[in-house]
């Protein structure tokens, strides 16, 4: 539907809002001049401008097929708060108090470990803690997850650990 054809035909939004704007407006001619009238046309014949009594002042209301329910006004500031709420309701229906969010890097150190410890590096080991402490950097677990044997593991390990010990 074209965008005229959509305001043209709706109900007005504020239609409550407009009646009361307006309710004491009326045209009378007596102070307003419009197109094509002379001065003193209307009235009763003789010139003088008849007033129209308080009734006729009245506005006619014109009859609706359809009367909009009172919207709440929103603002940003409003919007922006249900949305927060909406995500933060979302996010919390969708995993449950028993089950804590996946850390894929703390998965990734732990599997790096305890193929360290398989390695011959028992818990509690300086090579133990060197890795706890070199694999926190993501630089590391690159290069030590590349190493195929245990021997090799081992090696890197500590002489990574001198290395940094020097700087």
């Amino acid at each position: 539907m074209p965008l005229c054809k959509k305001f043209r035909f709706a109900p007005l939004d504020n239609e409550e809002d407009v009646e009361i704007m307006f309710s004491g407006a009326s045209c009378t001619n007596a102070n307003a001049v419009a197109s094509g009238a002379r001065e003193g046309s209307a009235g009763n014949g003789n010139g003088n401008v008849v007033h129209p009594s308080p009734a006729e002042k009245q506005p006619v209301k014109r009859g609706a097929a359809y009367k909009s329910p009172k919207k709440g006004k929103k603002n940003f500031r409003d919007m922006q708060f249900k949305r927060f709420v909406d995500s933060f309701v979302e996010k919390a229906s969708s995993s449950s108090a028993t089950s804590s969010p996946t850390d894929h890097v703390r998965q990734e150190i732990a599997e790096m470990l305890q193929s360290l410890i398989e390695a011959g590096a028992c818990e509690g080991s300086d090579e133990h803690f060197y890795a706890t402490q070199l694999l926190i950097k993501k630089e590391f677990r690159d290069v030590f997850v590349t190493l195929k044997t245990p021997e090799g593991k081992l090696a890197w390990l500590k002489r990574t650990w001198e290395e940094r010990k020097k700087r």
